[in-house]
């Protein structure tokens, strides 16, 4: 009798045992099919594409980092040298393009004057066109910007990411009350021709200056040479943010 109680027993756990693997496994191998309409489907594959391409940049960003550290570990004296010679050329390169340091390459020098101007035959808003204004000089720098200038300067006013410009009497004033007055030059370094092609463009702001009969002259360089800022660079309220 206490034989087959046991058998029993034995026989009812390996039955409710064997349900319970059955109902694991049919759990596990359970798929959800979610329906998606067109534009849910082109959104996740645009998604899914967005994400494998940011895998890729990382994965090539985490070889270049590796890369990089390898060639300074160790105690070799070289590598020590070679990571002092490196930020000091990183250091160059922030100081060019922040301003602080004088700078020389190809470009553009672009010459602008008032159109002639007869004050007793012209009406107000006649000679008003024919003036190079403050806005007139912001749409410039920008356009030189857009074409690719790396760096910029109205005489010799080195023009930095936080430079304003403004109209002073016949002069244009800086936000660090210095100022330039006519005729005005224009120094940009970059790729001359494609910087010219992009100014002299159709509906650009340049062509709209000469429609209003402003004198304007562009010359190719192979060498101009922008001095570093004479502004004060200190920040008052900036400071770095790291990303945690």
């Amino acid at each position: 009798m206490k034989n087959i109680k046991s058998t029993f027993f034995i026989l009812s756990a390996s039955v409710v045992t064997g349900l319970l693997i059955i109902i694991g496994i049919n759990a596990n191998n359970t798929k959800i099919n979610v329906s998606l309409n067109a534009v849910e489907y082109k959104n996740a594959v645009e998604e899914r594409s967005k994400l494998y391409k940011e895998i890729e940049k990382i994965k090539n960003e985490n070889i270049d980092y590796r890369y990089k550290i390898s060639k300074y570990e160790g105690n070799d004296p070289e590598k020590s040298k070679k990571l002092v010679e490196d930020m000091k050329n990183q250091l160059i390169d922030y100081g060019a393009l922040g301003g602080i340091t004088s700078v020389k390459g190809p470009g553009l020098v672009i010459k602008i004057l008032d159109g002639d101007i007869n004050y007793n035959l012209e009406s107000y808003y006649e000679i008003w066109r024919k003036i190079f204004h403050d806005s007139d000089a912001a749409m410039v720098l920008n356009e030189l910007k857009n074409a690719g200038a790396e760096a910029i300067a109205i005489n010799d006013h080195r023009i930095l990411p936080n430079t304003g410009v403004i109209c002073y009497s016949a002069s244009i004033a800086f936000e660090d009350q210095s100022n330039v007055s006519s005729p005005f030059y224009i120094y940009a370094i970059g790729n001359p021709e494609e910087m010219k092609a992009s100014l002299l463009a159709e509906n650009s702001f340049i062509q709209k200056l000469l429609l209003r009969k402003l004198k304007i002259e562009i010359s190719e360089k192979d060498e101009i040479v922008i001095s570093a800022t004479k502004q004060n660079t200190d920040v008052k309220y900036m400071e770095v943010y790291q990303k945690k």
